[in-house]
């Protein structure tokens, strides 16, 4: 016999009588086969009806710790205790010798670590307590459908056999009709209250002055829709055929959480709706002296930032180097953006700063406002464009003297540096236009921001930072969550857009979470937040068909790291069915009020 030390795994086996046994085995790897193979084999004793398992006399003295007492077959195919087996199994004795069934056809085997883990975000970041006050007992299926797109769902027609293959037991089935009748009871009005109560949570959180940065974008969503009231035709960029409505979101640059979400026709650019939007965000009852807003070059204009200024919004914005006073200010302050004593090592810029004066205009007369204008130059950036630039030009001038045809968008863009000339002999021929090369390159490697709120050039270089971070990960609404095309009616489509941007959002807290929680070896695979949900996609749990409970497997160090990384425990060994609002364990259908991070409160989907 082996050591009592190795690892012994127990089976039950049934004869043509119909009468259970159950044998205790080992494994051995098969180096030929590559696979395991069962080695040493020895008989335990009978299952009884009440699922005691009568051990022999032999099985206890070779295994003394089954010497005294009563065990059971218990939920994870051990032998356990009557007060184990009892908790895993309090509605029943368990199954009867002739209900027995081969091993693999009593267990439901489901994917959990995903499901489970967006579950344990969305109630930690009270995702889902605010889903509940705004939409009640739609809340749930809110959430399950945004955890579906976030699992690369499609249709939403195919939910609930998606849900058949995963662990989120929480919340009714979800076949079509009743979905059309949860996104379509979704009201504009409810939309705005439910990012009310996202912003609200983060002022209620922060402490003394301290104010959060918020980042402003925004995208455009063609439709195949033609009952959609803001749907027009604009500046779509992708299958530009198609009317489009345009969606803006404000996102918490510390946690990734979306704010603020709304939707505007098409046709309006972003720069025109910027005030629109400054607007309905007060009215919504953002209280911006908490706020720092930050937006990129397509929401500048002077218009804007008089706005601002007049409404009191603090902002960090970055600027076009088209304005007159910027280039004038590059060219006067250009030694020093060349200067060692203007350089920071930590962003690895070169930066000057200057102040512009501006003024609000209120109720009572104008004031005298200061913003201030910073400047920037990356090394080597420059040489970089120029190098670009050239290289660009010279394919189209190839394709030009060789009478082929440039690719619109890029003629489009390079034609402005070529020309055409004349040879003494008359031959016509293209060109490198130097001049406007240069001019073109006269500010390469240089970028500006203009503020009210930061008068620290790096520190306001590192915040409009993170908002590129935000701007690549928002692009997943449309590529990774179907956000690009809304395939519904004028009904459904504010509850289509709540659902995408909660699956936005969940993500995007994934993402900056696990980023903040990055360390020595634990570190995000291959920097993919994707390759990270496929690993805890691989966390399983089993269910005997006759339990209460669903037993989770071995987590490997991999998995524990990726939870880790999202500041999660494991899930329990033992998740059990409970009913939480009656106290009655057993099989639910209906929604499941969860509180904290329980581990304990779940309930099986309903089967149709």
């Amino acid at each position: 016999m082996k050591k009592a030390s190795d690892k012994w795994y127990f089976t039950k086996e049934t004869n043509a009588k119909g009468l259970c046994y159950i044998y205790a085995y080992q494994t051995r790897w098969d180096p030929v086969t590559k696979k395991s193979k069962r080695s040493a084999r020895k008989y335990v004793g009978r299952l009884a009806a009440d699922s005691v398992v009568n051990i022999t006399a032999k099985f206890r003295t070779e295994f003394p710790q089954y010497a005294q007492g009563t065990f059971y077959f218990g939920l994870d195919k051990t032998l356990v205790d009557e007060a184990a087996y009892r908790r895993d199994f309090p509605n029943a004795p368990g199954p009867k010798p002739a209900e027995a069934e081969i091993d693999t056809a009593l267990w439901d085997t489901r994917s959990l670590g995903f499901t489970w883990a967006l579950e344990q975000l969305a109630a930690q970041s009270q995702v889902l307590e605010h889903l509940r006050e705004i939409f009640k007992e739609d809340a749930r299926s809110l959430l399950n459908l945004a955890i579906y797109k976030l699992d690369g769902g499609n249709s939403m027609a195919a939910m609930e056999n998606w849900r058949a293959s995963v662990y989120l037991p929480h919340g009714p089935a979800l076949k079509s009709q009743r979905i059309s009748e949860v996104l379509s009871r979704v009201t504009p009005k409810d939309f705005a209250r439910y990012f009310h109560l996202r912003h609200q949570s983060k002022i209620e959180r922060m402490s003394g002055a301290d104010c959060v940065h918020y980042a402003l974008d925004n995208t455009t969503i063609s439709s195949y829709s033609a009952t959609i009231a803001d749907v027009a035709y604009g500046h779509a960029k992708r299958d530009p055929e198609l009317p489009v409505l345009n969606f803006t979101f404000v996102c918490d640059q510390d946690s990734g959480d979306i704010v603020f979400a709304h939707a505007y026709e098409g046709s309006i650019p972003d720069v025109t709706a910027f005030g629109e939007i400054v607007f309905r965000m007060k009215d919504a009852g953002f209280d911006f002296s908490k706020v720092i807003l930050v937006t990129d070059r397509g929401y500048q204009s002077l218009i804007n930032i008089q706005k601002q200024i007049d409404l009191e919004v603090k902002f960090i914005q970055g600027i076009r180097l088209s304005e007159d006073i910027v280039k004038r200010s590059f060219d006067r302050y250009d030694a020093s953006l060349h200067n060692q004593r203007f350089y920071d090592t930590g962003e690895r810029v070169y930066a000057h700063s200057t102040t512009e004066a501006w003024k609000q205009y209120t109720d009572y007369g104008s004031l005298n406002k200061t913003l201030h204008l910073h400047l920037y130059r990356f090394p080597k950036a420059d040489e970089a464009e120029m190098e670009e630039l050239r290289l660009q030009v010279q394919q189209v001038l190839d394709l030009k003297n060789a009478n082929k045809q440039v690719p619109p968008e890029k003629w489009l863009t390079y034609k402005r540096f070529v020309c055409e000339r004349t040879t003494a002999q008359g031959r016509r021929y293209w060109d490198r236009d130097d001049n406007a090369i240069e001019a073109a390159l006269r500010y390469a490697g240089r970028f500006a921001i203009r503020t009210n709120a930061e008068a620290n050039p790096f520190k306001a270089l590192s915040i409009y930072r993170l908002r590129g971070q935000v701007e690549q990960d928002f692009n997943q609404f449309k590529n990774w969550v179907d956000g690009n095309r809304l395939r519904c009616t004028d009904t459904a489509y504010w509850g289509k857009l709540l659902v995408c941007t909660l699956a936005t959002s969940l993500r995007m807290m994934a993402i900056k979470g696990a980023h903040d929680r990055e360390q020595g070896n634990r570190k995000i695979p291959n920097n993919s937040i994707d390759c990270l949900f496929t690993i805890l996609k691989q966390i399983q749990a089993d269910k005997r068909h006759t339990a209460n409970a669903w037993v989770t497997r071995t987590i490997t160090k991999k998995q524990r790291d990726m939870l880790a990384l999202l500041g999660l425990e494991n899930p329990t060994r033992i998740l059990k069915i409970r009913d939480q609002e009656t106290g009655r364990s057993g099989n639910m259908t209906g929604t499941v009020p969860v509180s904290g991070l329980s581990l304990i409160h779940i309930s099986e989907p309903t089967r149709h």
